[in-house]
């Protein structure tokens, strides 16, 4: 330190200096000012205010900057634990969110799925005059699930159909006809059952067959004579194969009466829309459909609790003298032309069930046909007076001539002209819905 007479101040106080002071400062002016204090010199004089020289020592030890290296490298750590800090945080966020959203969409369906069925078992108890019309081709849930109360499907042996109709005797034997012959039988639990026997003969392999008995199974329906199970012997000789199928279906007993009341009128609409399912089962609820099936009205049977049951209808296996394809395409083929012949012979039993008369030619069709037509556009006498005199008085006005109005349609000359199956069953069931409404609340200005 240089020092000299011109300096006059000077101030080095808490500056944690160690040591002597310097000797310079004696050659200052005598009026010089020289403040020191707060250090750690070795001054021997009163009140100098000077620490210890460990005191400074310690502070300067504390002031040192830290090498920049060592916070840099400091720094990157904390910099790398606030990134895993940061993704670990995000994962557990996005976990969570997944979580809630898959929550919330097991929610959704199975709210959805509780509203479907809810609207499904409301749909089964229809209003004709509300609801749509069903869909032509879509096959109902409720259609697949209609085989209710039988026993299940089985294949039997030859041993049990042999046993059943007692060895095929003549005086169990009902009729023989193109779809072979049908016997009465009695099963080991004592089950009255029917056995058609169908012999075939076609050329190939025996196994070709077997597409054809796939369908049987699934000719299971509360209004129809549902198939129980089936049985096939092959015989081969070449170059021939003949096929021996007994089917065996459920044994009905036609117990329908005739009664001259409302309750009457009731049961006839439920056996109409009984048929009319059952015919619909035979066009939609099997694949391919099944058409041709000459309905008649000796062929609906009732069960005892006044069911109506399609019976006869085809079986979808070739014929007994089948020689090519195009037999079997006969029985299962789902043309137009044939859908439509079922809806004819359709509106003819429903014209029987609403005259309560056997119709044995053609031209007695017309002429029923050409009455109630009259009777539904001109005046409800004339339609009264043509309806089954045992029912007269029994009906709504408006349930029967909505029940007249499809059987003429469906009797059309124009088979592009006659209704659906569907159509049939709508209109079948407004009809019976408003004689039920009728019926309940004895309304009796507006009976027929």
């Amino acid at each position: 330190m240089a020092c000299s007479s011109a300096l006059t101040f000077v101030d080095i106080s808490c500056n944690l200096l160690v040591g002597k002071l310097s000797s310079c400062f004696g050659s200052m002016s005598s009026k010089a000012t020289v403040l020191y204090s707060g250090n750690c010199l070795s001054i021997k004089k009163l009140n100098d205010q000077q620490h210890p020289s460990s005191y400074c020592k310690k502070e300067q030890a504390l002031a040192v900057k830290p090498p920049a290296k060592k916070l840099k490298k400091e720094s990157d750590l904390g910099t790398k634990l606030g990134l895993v800090i940061g993704i670990i945080g995000g994962v557990v966020v996005t976990a969570r969110l997944l979580v809630l959203l898959i929550v919330f969409i097991f929610r959704k369906y199975r709210a959805e799925r509780s509203h479907y069925k809810l609207d499904k078992s409301v749909g089964n108890k229809y209003s004709a005059r509300a609801s749509p019309r069903p869909n032509n081709g879509h096959i109902p849930q409720a259609m697949k699930q209609a085989a209710l109360g039988l026993p299940p499907y089985r294949i039997f042996t030859s041993e049990e159909i042999e046993d059943a109709t007692n060895n095929f005797d003549p005086s169990n034997l009902i009729e023989e006809g193109s779809q072979g012959q049908l016997y009465k039988g009695w099963l080991r639990d004592g089950s009255v059952v029917l056995v058609n026997c169908v012999k075939i003969k076609q050329k190939g392999l025996p196994h070709s067959i077997m597409k054809h008995i796939e369908v049987l199974p699934n000719l299971r329906h509360r209004h129809m004579v549902s198939v129980l199970g089936h049985c096939i012997i092959t015989e081969q000789d070449h170059p021939q194969t003949t096929s021996t199928v007994f089917i065996v279906f459920e044994h009905i007993s036609n117990v329908l009466e005739k009664e001259g009341n409302a309750e009457m009128a009731t049961k006839n609409g439920a056996i109409s829309i009984g048929i009319a399912r059952g015919v619909q089962f035979l066009h939609t609820g099997v694949a391919p459909g099944i058409y041709g099936n000459s309905l008649k009205i000796e062929n609906i049977l009732l069960d005892d609790s006044l069911n109506a049951k399609v019976s006869r209808y085809n079986i979808p296996l070739p014929s007994k003298s089948a020689h090519n394809e195009q037999t079997v395409t006969n029985h299962i083929g789902s043309t137009n032309t044939a859908e439509k012949e079922d809806i004819y012979e359709l509106g003819v039993i429903l014209l029987e069930v609403i005259t309560g008369k056997q119709i044995a030619s053609s031209s007695e069709i017309e002429e029923l046909k050409d009455e109630l037509e009259r009777g539904s556009s001109e005046a409800a006498s004339i339609l009264r007076s043509a309806i089954d005199p045992s029912l007269r008085g029994t009906y709504a006005y408006e349930s029967m001539r909505t029940a007249v109005q499809i059987t003429i349609n469906c009797l059309s000359k124009v088979s592009s002209q006659r209704p659906s199956i569907e159509d049939v069953l709508w209109n079948l069931q407004y009809s019976m819905q408003v004689q039920e409404s009728w019926t309940s609340s004895g309304n009796l200005s507006t009976k027929l």
